[in-house]
């Protein structure tokens, strides 16, 4: 048999697994999905509670037994929530892993470090394939893998790891120059692209891009991003610079992905019908409210997810803001962590309620047809407040900084948010190639005034003058603040 007839026959087998896949998403309720999935979340609480030696000391100290545990309200009203400062500096990997031993284990792999606590994501051989068809169900279902002649490139940092039975994948970490090199010489050899990274690194890797000749706007190139939260005004310029037209798949689709390295999994993920509808929302200010609250003026992202692999909860933080809780469902989870807070702010809404929503200002035909709940996401809580209690967030100044294409186009992206004297101040990096920036700082506050309604000063810094380091460590996420 030609490699060419397997690989066909083999792709055919897979795509006949998501085919039953798609049948259940599409046809059952949104509630039956739901009460199904609750009786999962107890069954995982007692395993971890049992086999992971951290977990179990962890209850011993706060005197719960995990026997007494009976319905879906005592988990969530005695239950203790942990996050990434309780779980990972005070313990060693074995005993938060499931069955404190690590003999199973094919690959580990650390968080950035960003937050001065590393934490870490453990795979098993036997779950690697769960994570296979994961990642491949997204694939076909938002670009179509089966269907033409696909090539990833990983271009996410510190080795993490694009797990596929089905495409070829090149793991270049943050190498623009090896990105580049690879798209030229492919580009006569694939029907699309896939470049998997962080929105900054890709930032560079498409604009170094240009610059090197590669026919970005002739060659189909999808992108799928995350790790931060990403503002819609960063993905009109992305698609402006690869030639990608909204309603046109076919020209490329660039998506964000939210996942967690200590959970091995990505929690939200947006699709073609998740991005219209956010589109949908900065077209009508009443339907934004709705979805955003009455004081944002940023539409957050819109995404859904598997209930059957996390269950999800929110708490308001100490100043009400809803912050994800996560609880791992799967039964081969090397780290089931439960009740896990995230620190990230998300507000959870049912696919009913969504509907009603959609339905209620004319826009419900953008509805998906998988019956999954949403998370509507602005991620991590960044943001001073000046003088007058006036506050301005790291989400408002991305969407703002992004908001003109010729502005985005003359800075790194690298910035800092801080007060000085009662007032907001930001600085900005521009790109070494820029020297002549008339108006480029009343452009910038024109766009932050779209955004916030708190006075921010702006001062530009050359290339090499940026008070923060030359160079945007792609292996950190930037701290922004």
């Amino acid at each position: 048999m030609s490699m060419s007839v397997f690989f066909k026959t083999k792709n055919w087998i897979i795509r006949r697994q998501y085919n039953r896949i798609v049948r259940s998403l599409a046809t059952q309720s949104p509630e039956k999905i739901i009460a199904d999935c609750e009786k999962k979340i107890l069954k995982a609480f007692y395993r971890a509670a049992k086999n992971v030696p951290f977990y179990k000391k962890l209850l011993d100290e706060k005197k719960i037994r995990p026997e007494t545990i009976k319905s879906l309200n005592q988990f969530t009203q005695h239950v203790p929530m942990i996050d990434k400062e309780t779980v990972f500096p005070g313990n060693s990997l074995v005993d938060i892993c499931y069955g404190g031993e690590l003999d199973d284990v094919c690959l580990i792999y650390s968080s950035s470090g960003s937050s001065k606590v590393f934490s870490f994501g453990v795979e098993t051989w036997k779950n690697r394939g769960n994570i296979a068809v994961g990642l491949e169900f997204l694939l076909d279902n938002v670009f179509r893998i089966f269907d033409r002649k696909t090539f990833l490139i990983n271009c996410l940092p510190m080795g993490v790891k694009v797990f596929t039975r089905t495409i070829p994948v090149a793991e270049t970490s943050v190498r623009e120059d090896v990105i580049i090199a690879l798209i030229l010489k492919l580009k006569d050899e694939f029907d699309q692209f896939i470049l998997v990274g962080e929105s900054p690194f890709l930032k560079k890797v498409v604009e170094e891009g240009i610059k090197a000749g590669v026919p970005w706007k002739g060659l189909c190139v999808n992108c799928i991003t995350g790790g931060e939260y990403i503002p819609e005004t960063y993905r009109t310029y992305m698609s402006t610079l690869l030639g990608i037209e909204k309603g046109k798949p076919e020209s490329g689709i660039f998506i964000v992905n939210m996942g967690l390295s200590e959970l091995s999994l990505s929690i939200f993920s947006e699709n073609v019908e998740t991005i219209n509808i956010r589109h949908a929302a900065i077209r009508n200010d009443q339907l934004r409210c709705r979805l955003a609250g009455k004081e944002s003026r940023v539409v957050p992202l819109i995404m859904q997810y598997f209930p059957q692999q996390t269950w999800l909860e929110t708490l308001p933080d100490e100043n009400g803001n809803p912050e994800l809780i996560v609880s791992m469902l799967h039964p081969e989870s090397k780290i089931p962590l439960i009740r896990y807070n995230t620190g990230d702010q998300v507000k959870l809404m049912s696919y009913s309620e969504m509907e009603r929503i959609l339905n209620e200002y004319g826009v419900g035909k953008l509805m998906p047809t998988f019956k999954l709940p949403f998370g509507i996401i602005l991620g991590k809580k960044l943001s001073v407040i000046d003088e007058q209690s006036k506050e301005v967030s790291v989400t408002e100044i991305k969407e703002a900084l992004y908001d003109k294409i010729d502005v985005a186009g003359k800075i790194t992206g690298n910035f800092r948010l801080l007060t000085d004297n009662g007032k907001a101040l930001l600085w900005v990096q521009l790109k070494s190639e820029v020297g002549n920036c008339n108006g480029l700082k009343e452009h910038i506050i024109d766009s932050i005034s779209k955004y916030t309604s708190c006075l921010v000063a702006v001062e530009l810094y050359p290339y090499d003058r940026f008070p923060y380091g030359l160079e945007h460590n792609f292996e950190r996420k930037n701290p922004y603040i």
